[in-house]
């Protein structure tokens, strides 16, 4: 009945692992981190000064864009190890078991959705990878466009050419691997969490297993499983209340990097028609994360709810007193709504992505009838 903990190296997800929790540590990937950081700071800190000295509306608005767009870029970097530490410190207060420790049809699902978890990262990086190069590749506008850019050929005009170049690769790398990284650490814990849950929930089913009435069995097993479920469920949500704040700031970025979007498409029409494929391939790759970052919340919050069904349909009415308390305790902890919930309106399940949606239609409607008046 009892599984076995796994060992490290036995990980089902042995890519997330790896990036998550290592490269982070190699010096050289903090060395750079640093210098990006402090680069893209600079870039910041020049490009705000400028805004209060010339202090003009439309100027804002023209580089307001990539100028909110490179802030959270910043805090995403600066956060990437923070994220790490997070997740780590989840993986480790759960008592993670073998994918074998159920039946063999559990372990072959785990195994199936763990291939397909590394066909979703590889489909992302492929996103991620189309729409970074499409803002990479030099086109006529980038100086209306990119602040970066404009700087770099204002402030150094005989080595602009050399320096645009230079900082495209730089950013085209910088910004690959940190979307693609940052995404990776989302899954990595959900999956983990979803695969154990499968396993959780095979147990929940056998603590009657072959009618047993054996009353100290069937106290192990339900107090195995209670505990486990207790350890999974503080763990996820401590995990959670920690994100809550860091979320809280991206919110704050993506709302304001939105206006100031929905403003450039209004009052940049000419240049928003040269870069049709950059707003394309963007869109697309910020869909597909959408799609599979709601898709992960849902999954997870079912999970838990099938557990809180099965042990409604467990045949209790046999046990004794003792077993029936714990049962009932049981009962109650899993009768908590559990949801990926990043702050207390917002989780990432089917109903917010149609609030979303909805929001979503209502701006790009509202953009479409302003720019037909």
């Amino acid at each position: 009945m009892f599984p076995k903990e796994r060992q490290k190296g036995e990980e089902p997800i042995k890519f997330y692992h790896m990036m998550d929790a290592n490269i982070f540590q190699l010096p050289l990937v903090r060395f750079c981190r640093v210098c990006v950081i402090l680069y893209y700071s600079l870039l910041f800190l020049t490009q705000t000064i400028l805004f209060l000295y010339k202090f003009e509306s439309l100027y804002f608005a023209q580089y307001s864009c990539t100028y909110f767009f490179s802030l959270i870029m910043i805090t995403y970097i600066v956060l990437l190890p923070i994220g790490a530490d997070t997740v780590q410190s989840f993986m480790g207060e759960v008592r993670w078991w073998k994918t074998d420790s159920a039946d063999v049809a559990i372990e072959k699902m785990i195994k199936r959705e763990s291939f397909q978890s590394i066909i979703i990262m590889v489909i992302n990086a492929f996103f991620v990878g189309i729409a970074l190069t499409a803002q990479a590749i030099p086109q006529n506008v980038d100086k209306r466009v990119f602040y970066e850019i404009a700087l770099l050929e204002d402030i150094f005009p005989k080595w602009s050419a050399v320096l645009t170049t230079i900082h495209r690769i730089q950013a085209l790398l910088v910004r690959f691997f940190t979307m693609v990284a940052s995404f990776g650490q989302f899954l990595y814990p959900f999956y983990n969490s979803r695969f154990q849950l499968y396993m959780l929930l095979y147990f929940i089913k056998n603590i009657n297993e072959k009618s047993t009435i054996d009353q100290w069995r069937i106290e192990q097993r339900l107090l195995f499983c209670f505990r486990i479920y207790i350890i999974f469920s503080k763990a996820s949500r401590k995990m959670l209340k920690k994100i809550e704040v860091v979320s809280l700031a991206y919110q704050v970025l993506i709302l304001v990097w939105s206006i100031s979007l929905a403003s450039y498409v209004l009052l940049f029409q000419d240049d928003l028609r040269q870069q049709n494929f950059r707003f394309v391939s963007l869109s697309l790759c910020g869909l597909f994360m959408l799609v599979i970052l709601f898709q992960i919340g849902q999954d997870t919050e079912d999970s838990v709810t099938r557990i809180f069904d099965s042990l409604v349909s467990i045949e209790w009415y046999n046990w004794n007193e003792s077993n029936k308390k714990i049962y009932l305790m049981f009962l109650v902890s899993a009768l908590k709504p559990y949801r990926v919930q990043f702050s207390e309106n917002y989780s990432l399940n089917y109903n917010m992505a149609g609030q979303l949606l909805q929001s979503a239609a209502s701006v790009v409607l509202v953009v479409y009838q302003l720019n037909f008046m």
